[in-house]
């Protein structure tokens, strides 16, 4: 993302966490760091003014980052009347109108156009229409919100000051559709050009009309409203934009959030192609994630949707905070008396979670065929994130955790295996463990919910790497506590050999810094008969009692 001016570039830079700096070979220096949310490393630079200095910088940070997009974000003057300050004009072209010849005859142009490529065209088009204003600090959003003009800008390096000047009447007499000037985007993406591969827009907030008020504008914050909008819509484009600009059904699954063209006919509430959803007044910012953290699918006549959030509604005390955010949408006539009902399964975890001291609930809702749960999400205050999961601690591609990691491991699942005893108590069972369904609260970790405890048990429920055997089909034996048992089991073999459990592989042999009494403990919690694994009990103090054991073993040279 680039700036031409300090105010442009302090627009961005608020959206930014974990920022270093970066030097580049030229002497450059920028800004890199992730905003919460989106699935990219920002690199942030500041041009300064004109095309040259701007398309200078362009190519070498393209180079130096290997850059797949280039957002050109700041303020620019309105040429037309019915483009309002503080509105946000998104070049549909970009005209270098310095091109042409000068003859007895007069100026004769010769256009130097640069248009997006169609997906981003669509992509700006889509962002426009779904919520575009997401990422507008609710603090500083007007009563009446922007217009985005998806529209062509004139870029020179004249500084516009009248709208009677030479320069204002050869662009309205040869680019007289373009709505708002500026002294850089032509720089920016003719750079941009040069790379086939990576896309680039510019976006300008209006913060002047081109006239002699320039100057008062600018004293009375227009620049800084500008700018913020700028940034603001800049990252709602970058919520949606692929990276490597694949489609969609080639993404791997799971963490990138796809293009939201005009003919997805995914509906108003599929949550893979919207960064906010609501909930009977209550707004939530989704998140990306590795796995399942942003996921919809089918079951039947039964669509669940889940995703990591932040509560982004005004005015709500939970304003702020994160949420597991889960859906399920009944598609057809709920049933009878004496028929499964997944929205009443829904509610009936928010009461286990209640009554066995799980996951607060945030808000619980049902309404029609559609029930939605949403449970606290523990939040990192110093990185301004949600927690991570189990996942982080079990790298791709799988090694064996070292001794300070499988310590943290260890007596985290022992933490998880007492809120697994609590919830076996009272006749339940979780029955889909993954490392994505554990939290980490450092020094604890925690559930993100109670997965499949208030749906009854059925052949072939919980499919991938952690299915217990009796999940199975035709296994014949009906999964219960015995099921978190080994699925924790599996949880631990993966963090001490790297490898998933799977049927033929040779046990677990260890090292030196793995105590033995672990081996078997994971040997046991892995049985294929659930009669003969130990209780959840029996595994929490095993595991206290290995993690006691870990803290004495002497570090390996």
């Amino acid at each position: 993302m680039l700036t031409a001016l300090q105010v442009e570039y302090e627009a961005v830079r608020r959206h930014l966490q974990d920022v270093h700096e970066v030097e580049l070979p030229q002497g450059t220096l920028i800004d890199v760091g992730r905003t919460p949310g989106l699935n990219w490393d920002v690199a942030l630079a500041e041009t300064g003014p004109t095309n040259t200095r701007a398309a200078l910088v362009t190519q070498s940070t393209i180079e130096y980052f290997g850059a797949e997009a280039v957002l050109f974000v700041g303020v620019a003057g309105a040429l037309k009347d019915d483009v309002r300050l503080g509105d946000v004009v998104v070049a549909r072209k970009v005209y270098g109108y310095h091109g042409g010849r000068e003859s007895v005859d007069g100026f004769a142009a010769r256009p130097d156009a640069w248009e997006p490529a169609y997906d981003v065209d669509q992509l700006v088009r889509s962002a426009r229409r779904n919520e575009p204003w997401v990422f507008l600090p609710p603090d500083t959003r007007p009563r009446t919100p922007p217009r985005v003009h998806f529209e062509p800008i004139a870029s020179g390096d004249v500084l516009l000051g009248f709208r009677d000047s030479e320069t204002a009447r050869r662009i309205r007499r040869h680019y007289n559709d373009a709505v708002a000037i500026d002294m850089e985007s032509h720089g920016v993406t003719h750079a941009a050009k040069m790379n086939r591969a990576v896309r680039a827009l510019s976006i300008r907030g209006i913060s002047d009309s081109a006239d002699p008020d320039k100057a008062t504008r600018d004293a009375a914050g227009f620049q800084e409203t500008a700018a913020r909008h700028a940034a603001a819509f800049a990252l709602r484009v970058l919520r949606d934009l692929c990276p490597g600009g694949r489609p969609a059904q080639e993404q791997p699954p799971g963490p990138v959030v796809v293009v939201s063209g005009p003919d997805r006919a995914t509906g108003p509430a599929a949550w893979d192609s919207r960064p906010v959803v609501k909930v009977e007044g209550q707004e939530y910012l989704l998140y990306e994630g590795p796995g399942d953290l942003l996921h919809e699918s089918r079951d039947g006549d039964v669509l669940r949707r889940q995703a990591v959030a932040r509560v982004v509604s005004d005015g709500d005390t939970a304003r702020g905070t994160y949420a597991w955010l889960r859906q399920v949408e009944w598609t057809r006539p709920l049933p009878g008396p004496g028929g499964f009902d997944p929205l009443t399964a829904l509610e009936q975890e928010a009461r286990l979670c209640r009554a066995l001291r799980g996951p607060d609930v945030v808000q619980l809702t049902r309404s029609g065929n559609t029930a939605t749960l949403a449970l606290a999400w523990p939040g990192d205050p110093k990185l301004g994130r949600p927690r991570e999961t189990l996942h982080e601690l079990l790298p791709e591609p799988p090694v064996p955790a070292d001794a300070l990691r499988l310590w943290s491991i260890v007596k985290g699942l022992a933490g998880v295996a007492e809120t697994l005893e609590r919830l076996s108590g009272e006749q339940f069972s979780h029955r889909a463990l993954q490392p994505t369904a554990v939290v980490i609260q450092r020094p604890r970790m925690v559930l993100r919910d109670f997965g499949l405890a208030t749906v009854p048990p059925r052949p072939g429920e919980n499919p991938g790497p952690y299915q217990a055997p009796e999940q199975r089909y035709g296994s014949g034996t009906r999964p219960g506590p015995a099921t978190d048992v080994y699925q924790l089991g599996a949880l631990l073999y993966r963090a001490l050999s790297g490898r998933i459990p799977e049927p033929g592989l040779p046990p677990f042999r260890g090292s030196a810094s793995v105590p033995d009494s672990l081996i078997h403990t994971v040997a046991d919690a892995l049985r294929e008969d659930p009669a003969a694994r130990p209780d959840v009990r029996t595994l929490r103090r095993a595991l206290l009692a290995t993690a006691r054991e870990l803290t004495s073993v002497p570090p390996q040279r």
